[in-house]
């Protein structure tokens, strides 16, 4: 016997035709829906038909994948294919069937989601968009609430992270980037994700609907470990150059722009199209051969975090270069992964847990705050990558750091000009934040280290070919600048920046 559950096909060797009747009674006892070659060819003369349906509550591609799983069970249904976009199901039937919308909608039963046929004068599916007085007031609170956070300095890091490190020490980075500014893409991929799989688990269990988020932490805490351990065996070669790491930075942030508008309801279908995609075929026999349905995207997106680094993972990374040994390095990240997951899991719980109008609101702040974040992150990406975009500041710590002093041009001393910036002081990050030098004549940068540690432990500028590791205390940097014009630095992840104007 062969069993393809996809095309729902089984071939079954049988060694006397009177045992198919059995057989087939004892497959439609078991509630399966069955049709033997003989009573398929039947309906064989008549052409297929194709019809459409519309499915109110189809967001993603999971939702689109449910759908057609489910309506592929109806009967005289062959194959369907939904389209989340339009809110539009195409139903490919036997011959002379016209599918019941009684079945379709029991097929859909115990999920959040509506079916209507398509009929003249019938608009497509749009869900339900808040008014634009409500858009004004959930991005006026998530950059108030940004502000405060910021103003009460939960975005500082308080980690330094040199010499020889525990994996306590490891997991306590890990708590502290949990509850910081660093949770920002992470967080913001976990939020939009999770809020999307809210709406898919509506009919299950506060457990079942959390195991999308367990999956995305536990991918994300099992790729930091193997991934970790690979940087420690490999070596520096393994480290993404400023512009590789803000290209995935914007990328991330495009992602997250996307899945924001799409949880508000004002995402165009066109933008829809820019999210990735797994291919639905490979959906499918995921699905088989799990024997249950559940996407296997949270892991993914969980495991992937690890290339669009925070600044204390990128600390651990540079770190685990010098770990020595796959062992270390891979718990040593491992660790770090662990000990922000409390902060991912409370966020999947939220937004899993919350029902009726607050959980909705809840939905709608989510959006908001995810678009926030995707521009905060489109800004940092262009920053490090060396091409600072002039956006106003979103109020999350995100921050031009510091005072404008040191604006007059040094004085030149054996043929040197000197410039001398403070990092990680109580005062700003970048103290000051803004550098003046001549074009032409050699720079010894002293950077004075107070509080190294998270972001700023790492200093880079692209267009004048800096980057270097911070340590406490002293550290120097030398260059040359040839053209005048103003150059940006930042830490490693663009959050925190100043710039060096080079003049004639």
């Amino acid at each position: 016997m062969a069993v393809d559950t996809w095309p729902g096909r089984a071939e079954i060797d049988v060694l006397k035709e009177e045992a198919i009747p059995a057989i087939v009674a004892a497959l439609r006892a078991s509630g399966f829906e069955v049709r033997t070659e003989n009573e398929t060819a039947v309906s064989a003369g008549q052409a297929d038909e194709t019809h459409h349906v519309y499915v109110d509550g189809m967001t993603c591609r999971s939702c689109e994948i449910t759908i057609e799983r489910k309506f592929k069970r109806v009967r005289g249904v062959r194959r369907a294919d939904a389209d989340a976009a339009r809110g539009v199901v195409k139903l490919v039937c036997e011959g002379g069937c016209v599918p019941d919308i009684g079945e379709l909608r029991g097929a859909l039963k115990g999920h959040e989601y509506s079916v209507r046929r398509v009929g003249a004068g019938d608009a497509e599916p749009q869900g339900e968009r808040p008014s634009f007085m409500r858009l004004v007031g959930l991005f006026a609170f998530v950059i108030l609430l940004g502000s405060l956070l910021s103003k009460l300095g939960l975005f500082r890091q308080q980690f330094n992270v040199a010499g020889s490190m525990s994996l306590a020490a490891a997991l306590t980075l890990g708590l502290v980037a949990g509850s910081s500014s660093c949770i920002a893409v992470s967080g913001g991929l976990l939020l939009s994700s999770a809020a999307k799989f809210r709406e898919r688990y509506g009919g299950l269990s506060a457990t079942g609907r959390m195991r999308p988020v367990f999956m995305f932490v536990a991918g994300r805490t099992l790729s930091y470990g193997l991934l970790g351990g690979a940087i420690a065996a490999i070596g520096k070669a393994f480290t993404p150059s400023p512009l590789v790491t803000g290209a995935l930075i914007v990328a991330a942030a495009v992602f997250m722009l996307v899945m924001g508008l799409d949880m508000l309801k004002i995402a165009p279908r066109w933008l829809k199209s820019v999210l990735p995609r797994m291919p639905k075929s490979l959906s499918h026999r995921i699905l088989d051969a799990e024997g249950k349905e559940h996407p296997v995207m949270p892991f993914l997106l969980g495991a992937s975090t690890f290339f669009l680094p925070c600044g204390f993972t990128q600390s651990l990374q540079l770190y685990a270069l010098t770990a020595g040994s796959f062992l270390k390095g891979g718990l040593i990240l491992g660790a770090f992964a662990l000990g922000t997951a409390p902060a991912l899991l409370a966020l999947g719980w939220a937004s899993s847990s919350l029902k009726g109008k607050a959980g909705r609101l809840f939905f709608q702040f989510s959006g908001a705050l995810v678009i926030v974040l995707g521009l905060w992150n489109v800004q940092n990406g262009f920053t490090v990558a060396g091409y600072p975009l002039s956006l106003p500041e979103l109020g999350t710590g995100a921050v031009a750091a510091g005072n404008g002093a040191n604006v007059d041009v040094p004085e030149v001393v054996d043929g040197v000009q000197v410039i001398r910036m403070a990092v990680g002081g109580s005062d700003a990050p970048y103290s000051p934040d803004t550098l003046t030098v001549k074009a032409g004549i050699p720079v010894r940068w002293e950077i004075d280290g107070v509080n190294v540690a998270g972001c700023i432990s790492y200093l880079q500028s692209r267009k004048l070919g800096i980057g270097i590791q911070l340590r406490q205390g002293l550290n120097v940097v030398e260059f040359t600048p040839k053209t005048p014009g103003t150059y940006a630095f930042s830490c490693s992840m663009g959050m925190f920046r100043g710039t060096i104007e080079v003049v004639s």
